[in-house]
């Protein structure tokens, strides 16, 4: 009888861990800690947010995605705004190759791929951009210095005028007050705002 879930791949990485490349019913992904990184479910959280983001800034021509993972925002970018330059910036070299190797990561077009640790990438950077997609977790949950004011002003100054920055965290009844605190330092940085809760997600998009 054909499994319902396959493993397909599982790789120990020195920034992620234990990295699990599962095939199923819906689709490619890949977990880490027990929840998906990159594929088919990390595109449907994103999904309705792009969709709102795409009627306020239908003409992103620069687009960043700070958490590359294994591409699955940058395959929705490919989608939305096909004709963008998109700059990924991640830690973890395990994360792209798999992205590379099981999903679509290799067919976006215009995505310049940056293995860096973003803390340090973001400070030194010096192109702006329209649109910043930020999703980076280490395991279940956020780092600590991407939670802080000082990180999400650096986001802030990193876009042009009149643009976007867009944050994903997890929302379930396990991290709701971690959410909700997340928002309310969001709203220090980006007094405009507005929320999408798909899944078990919150998805905050600001407005510069």
């Amino acid at each position: 009888m054909w499994k319902l879930a396959e493993t397909v791949e599982e790789r120990t990485s020195k920034f992620n861990g234990a990295i699990k490349v599962v095939k199923g019913l819906e689709g490619t992904r890949i977990i880490v800690g027990g929840l998906s990184q990159s594929g088919w479910l990390v595109k449907k959280v994103w999904k309705d947010a792009l969709k709102k983001i795409k009627k306020l800034k239908p003409n992103a021509k620069d687009i960043l995605v700070l958490g590359l993972g294994g591409g699955s925002i940058a395959e929705l970018l490919q989608e939305y705004w096909p004709d963008s330059r998109k700059v990924g910036v991640d830690i973890d070299p395990e994360m792209v190759d798999l992205g590379r190797k099981y999903l679509k990561l290799n067919e976006v077009k215009d995505l310049e791929v940056v293995i860096a640790d973003v803390s340090e990438w973001i400070v030194k950077n010096v192109q702006k951009f329209d649109l910043i997609l930020v999703d980076l977790y280490k395991g279940g949950s956020i780092p600590q210095e991407f939670r802080e004011e000082a990180f999400l002003n650096t986001v802030q100054k990193t876009l042009k005028p009149d643009s976007i920055a867009a944050f994903n965290h997890l929302y379930s009844s396990l991290e709701k007050k971690d959410a909700e605190e997340f928002r309310r330092r969001l709203r220090n940085v980006f007094p405009v705002m507005t929320v999408v809760t798909p899944e078990a997600n919150m998805v905050v998009i600001c407005h510069q």
